[in-house]
């Protein structure tokens, strides 16, 4: 297990938001004052949100998938080409995430919708509709699909 450095930036919380016209969003201060400017967004493969990763995360992950050594040269092409898909941008100078509208239409936003929520995942953020988040809070009171309690990290550790 990697252990977290301490200058490395961290996303936490949860942040309601709403979309301007431009479907941009204001990052939450404290995410503002970790001075990173440039993010690759990618849309979430099993639920609907957007993954925000900064470009140290996005680099991990392109790293990760070129030195893994249980991926076959296809293997890993097809994983970078997947993760290829990810879009650059940068935050404006009053803090500004601009969203492209393919990626809202997926999950949901737009100029009739503008309601997101920016959830911190540490080293990356996600970015939901609010409908999309309570749908997938619900699911995950459920039990999984053997009958069985979903794991939650206060259980993990033992809080």
């Amino acid at each position: 297990m990697t252990a977290l450095k301490s200058d490395q930036p961290m996303f936490t919380g949860e942040h309601p938001r709403t979309l301007d016209v431009g479907l941009r969003v204001n990052l939450p201060k404290d995410w503002r004052s970790l001075k990173i400017t440039e993010f690759f967004l990618i849309s979430g493969s099993a639920e609907p949100y957007i993954r925000v990763m900064p470009r140290s995360e996005y680099e991990k992950a392109v790293t990760s998938i070129t030195e893994a050594v249980d991926l076959n040269p296809r293997e890993k092409n097809i994983c970078l080409r997947e993760l290829g898909k990810c879009l650059r941008t940068q935050l404006d100078s009053a803090g500004r995430l601009t969203l492209p509208s393919d990626l809202c239409n997926k999950i949901g936003v737009g100029a009739k919708k503008p309601d997101v929520i920016l959830r911190g995942t540490v080293l990356n953020f996600e970015v939901w509709s609010t409908k999309g988040i309570a749908d997938w809070e619900k699911k995950q009171a459920e039990p999984d699909e053997h009958g069985n309690p979903r794991m939650n990290v206060t259980e993990f550790l033992g809080l």
